[in-house]
């Protein structure tokens, strides 16, 4: 796969993520659609910041670091992406069930960036 395919994919999906996400907001009713309008709604809002936190990873990577890209950056942006995706995701669900707390959310953030320092270590 070259990297104009992937960004191309890239692109694509997050658009669609995207526009998935603005027609579950406009079109889904929380209060009659319940478990299953939450979770389209929370599952297209990962998948876009996924590929958006993706995205912008990578081209800052590529601005600042002005080095020959390597696909395994493509996959450390990508992996750092869905962390980041996971965090806001995340929160919004804790405030979703009344759980996030300034203990809570630091403890998740924690979490999550030590699950990111054991992948960074294997790399």
């Amino acid at each position: 796969m070259t990297l104009r395919a992937y960004f191309l994919g890239m692109i694509i999906s997050t658009v669609l993520c995207f526009f998935s996400l603005i027609l579950i907001i406009l079109y889904v009713n929380p209060e009659t659609a319940g478990l299953v309008g939450a979770i389209l709604f929370f599952l297209m809002l990962f998948f876009f910041l996924s590929g958006l936190f993706a995205l912008l990873g990578f081209c800052l990577k590529r601005k600042f670091f002005r080095r020959k890209v390597e696909f395994g950056q493509i996959g450390t942006a990508f992996r750092q992406g869905v962390f980041l995706s996971l965090i806001f995701t995340g929160m919004l669900i804790l405030q979703s069930f009344g759980m996030l707390f300034w203990w809570s959310a630091a403890l998740f953030i924690i979490g999550i960036s030590l699950l990111e320092f054991y992948f960074m270590s294997k790399d």
